[in-house]
């Protein structure tokens, strides 16, 4: 611990101790973060440099934004990477790839996929899924070498979403709205589909009119409905005074994270806010605030003026839920004694918490997800619930599903289908080695093309020349290639049979060195 930004065991604890849920399962917390700190070669790195920062860090966000860092600095230094990738503003150097003036783009509108240039393939224009390549670009790095998987997941996964969001910003805007209209952020009549918030249609939005100093943020789509929206509390006090303005947690329909994240820079673009509630994994702890530079808040003691008595409607809060009623202050580091991470219509005596999912009161409730909709359950009674590991979440079983392919648990509206097997898996990654296993036993193999087809009448042969054994070898090849290359000139045609173009030393002609092979 000489070399952390811990203490003690204690300390340690605190940060990546166990967490015991309702069901019994135990979850570490932080998990990815330490795997990350604790590379032995990056602590050996730090105690020779002298500089700690990369193993001092106490959260996600830090460490995505120093690993980040990191993985650029790495890249723009290895001379050996010599080609440019340009990814939304930030610039990569690759050995094998690159891109163009699209900067990663597709023309074809692919939200998911980066557009770019395979320099050892003829400078062929290509497109992979965005987590995929970004993974290629960070694997030729050093630094990106050292990354621990989870950490590698993690970033790629990031860099999807953020992706998605960035091509999106191509098509046509969405249109953002800061008001007061909060009865309508909450209403099901004006939401499109199912935003997984307790608090629609419950009538208790007049909270944020009277007890608050907050506006309602939200995105309408071109039908007027909203498709995104969160609270922005307008004077938020840390510890030292300043005073912030930020974005509650986000909510959209069928929680789609690409629609919270546009929502976000929508608001930041505009000069709306000075920080918000991170988007994705982590985003239910009450401290999970980072500024609009992606900087964590997580130091920061945040406070707000609130005037709530006992009789006054209430509406569930997510960061501010420590409510003192004498100092008139809710905070999100706990000093109030009043729990207003309640659904209940206003404060109770008892601050007992509300099993809403079964119906009753109980000592302590977890939030749990049917249909995407969000309630919670007593920790005590969750027979009816899965704990989805990857998103650290608990789903109804009805909703959830094993993955086919790594058998975990994942939530059946996020699953990815293929096609090809016919079957839902819980990841692209795995979808795709599930695809190619199945390629491999099922479909046909080009050697040329480097492609299975599923079709074999798709596939042909050729003779290509070699040089090391003096002789041709029979190889696969698709039908569209050999047309294209029989038309190009480059294979040659001997009675029935394909040969490619061969050095000739002695300029003899073509022709004459098939005739003497096939002697």
């Amino acid at each position: 611990m000489l070399y952390y930004n811990f203490n003690n065991n204690e300390e340690f604890k605190e940060l990546f101790g166990l967490v015991k849920h309702g069901n019994g399962v135990k979850s570490r917390k932080n998990k990815i973060l330490l795997s990350f700190i604790k590379n032995g070669k990056l602590l050996h790195d730090a105690v020779v440099s002298g500089d700690y920062s990369l193993v001092h860090i106490s959260d996600m966000a830090t460490m995505k934004k120093l690993v980040t860092d990191e993985i650029i600095k790495s890249s723009n230094d290895n001379m050996k990477l010599s080609y440019v990738v340009d990814l939304m503003g930030k610039r990569y150097y690759s050995s094998t790839y690159s891109t163009d003036g699209n900067k990663g783009l597709c023309e074809d509108g692919d939200t998911r996929a980066v557009r770019y240039i395979n320099m050892e393939n003829g400078e062929r224009v290509f497109k992979m899924k965005a987590g995929k390549f970004y993974r290629a670009i960070v694997l030729q790095t050093e630094f990106g070498k050292l990354l621990p998987e989870q950490v590698m997941n993690y970033l790629c996964e990031e860099f999807a979403s953020e992706w998605q969001v960035y091509t999106m910003g191509q098509l046509p805007k969405n249109r953002l709205y800061v008001n007061n209209e909060f009865h309508k952020i909450y209403s099901s009549e004006c939401c499109e589909g199912n935003f997984g918030s307790c608090m629609v249609d419950k009538d208790q939005s007049s909270f944020y009119e009277n007890a608050v100093k907050a506006s309602a943020a939200y995105l309408e789509n071109e039908d007027g409905m909203i498709i995104a929206r969160c609270i922005i509390f307008n004077e938020v006090k840390d510890q030292d005074g300043k005073i912030w303005r930020l974005a509650e947690r986000q909510y959209s329909s069928e929680s789609n994270e690409i629609l919270k994240r546009a929502l976000i820079e929508a608001l930041i673009s505009g000069g709306y806010i000075d920080g918000y509630k991170k988007v994705g994994a982590g985003c239910g702890d009450a401290r999970a605030f980072v500024d609009i530079n992606e900087h964590s808040l997580s130091d920061r003691q945040f406070s707000i003026e609130c005037n709530l008595d006992w009789e006054d409607t209430l509406s569930y809060q997510d960061s501010f839920k420590w409510y003192n009623m004498n100092s008139l202050k809710a905070d999100n580091f706990g000093a109030g004694n009043l729990n207003l991470g309640i659904t209940d219509y206003c404060l109770n005596d008892d601050q007992r918490e509300y099993d809403d999912y079964h119906g009753y009161y109980c000592n302590e409730t977890v939030l749990v997800y049917v249909e995407g909709r969000e309630y919670y359950c007593d920790t005590d009674d969750l027979d009816d619930f899965i704990w989805v590991d990857s998103i650290d979440e608990y789903h109804h079983k009805d909703d959830v599903q094993r993955c086919p392919e790594c058998g975990k648990y994942f939530v059946t509206s996020d699953g990815q289908y293929s096609e090809v097997t016919e079957e839902t898996y819980c990841s692209y990654d795995c979808l795709d080695d599930a695809e190619s296993t199945y390629k491999r036993e099922n479909w046909y193999y080009s050697y040329y093309d480097e492609e299975y087809y599923e079709n074999e009448d798709e596939i042909t042969y050729y003779y290509e020349w070699n040089s090391g054994l003096g002789e041709y070898e029979r190889k696969t090849i698709s039908e569209k290639s050999a047309d294209e290359l029989w038309e190009k000139g480059e294979l040659h045609r001997f009675g029935n049979d394909l040969f490619d173009l061969i050095d000739n030393e002695f300029n003899l002609p073509f022709g004459y060195q098939l005739i003497k092979i096939a002697v």
